[in-house]
């Protein structure tokens, strides 16, 4: 194997590792969180405890294993983590796929959730908080849009799919998503958030800036949070019809998109399925995958 090929390898094991320590953070956090807030008499609203997870669990992972790879070399940093300013035609485009694309993973997540309904016997809806007062709209900003866009896209797009990447960009887009998905571990939306996840690489891609995978994840996040209590209300008389629309203006604009020319190479120095393959069954990613599954029943027993 040459030095280069070793050093990805190496690189590739480590993000895994990294994964692993993410998620255990978001474990010990969460149940920490969850056991705290039992013994409040006036528990903080669901948005505050929600950016405090996200801070502790991946915000503090991420800052450390960047210092400890990176050694404060800025300059390498801003390269490998796309962080070059994002030109605002592509971020017109981000936002508008966010907006739409929500559209579009609500409609993938209707066979799961259809399923899930009828083994389940009652609706599989998401767990999060509805915003619907002001307060909490702007909560919910700050909690489900900004920190997780910011964070997450970091950790997804800056740290994951740069390591990636440099190996393989299919497998870079391909990897990223599945990761995000099962991380999320909500069966029903698991179709709508892979799509989220190859949608956020695809941005990073065209753009060649992390800010424009933000800016997509940010509103997509904002429609998600809206949705519900304040656009739903508005479009029910004519719901099929918004979908249709929203789905045609994501199509546009998403070959729109594909039509710009790819600031980024496009990598093969592994091959793209036997890199997915060997990096979901190995030791961290596995480990991880059944920590997040525990996570899950063990907060749903708590309830």
């Amino acid at each position: 194997m040459s030095g280069n090929k070793y050093e990805l390898r190496k690189q590739m094991k480590s993000v895994r590792w990294m994964i692993f320590w993410v998620v255990l953070a978001q474990f010990a956090a969460q149940i920490a969180v969850e056991a705290v807030v039992s013994f409040m008499s006036n528990p903080p609203h669901e948005y505050i405890r929600i950016a405090v997870l996200e801070i502790i669990s991946i915000g503090v992972p991420i800052m450390v294993y960047a210092k400890t790879v990176w050694n404060g070399n800025g300059r390498k940093i801003k390269q490998e983590m796309c962080l070059q300013r994002c030109n605002p035609g592509f971020a017109l485009l981000a936002a508008i796929l966010g907006i739409t694309g929500q559209f579009v993973m609500m409609i993938l997540n209707v066979p799961a959730n259809y399923i899930l309904s009828a083994f389940q016997g009652t609706d599989a809806t998401n767990s999060v908080a509805v915003a619907v007062e002001w307060y909490e709209v702007i909560l919910g900003i700050f909690a489900v849009v900004i920190i997780p866009a910011i964070l997450e896209e970091f950790w997804m797009r800056g740290i994951i799919f740069s390591a990636y990447n440099r190996c393989n960009t299919k497998a870079a887009v391909f990897f990223t998503a599945l990761i995000f998905a099962l991380l999320h571990l909500r069966i029903n939306e698991f179709a709508g958030f892979f799509f989220m996840g190859i949608m956020a690489s695809l941005v990073l891609i065209k753009s060649g800036s992390i800010y424009g995978a933000m800016i997509y994840h940010a509103f997509s996040n904002l429609t998600a949070l809206l949705f519900g209590a304040h656009i739903m209300p508005k479009i029910i008389d004519y719901i099929w019809l918004s979908f249709a629309v929203m789905v045609i203006i994501f199509i546009i604009t998403l070959i729109i998109l594909l039509k710009q020319k790819s600031r980024m190479n496009n990598n093969k120095v592994f091959n793209s399925a036997s890199l997915v393959i060997t990096s979901i069954f190995s030791m961290p990613v596995l480990v991880s995958v059944a920590v997040v599954v525990l996570k899950y029943f063990l907060l749903n027993m708590a309830g």
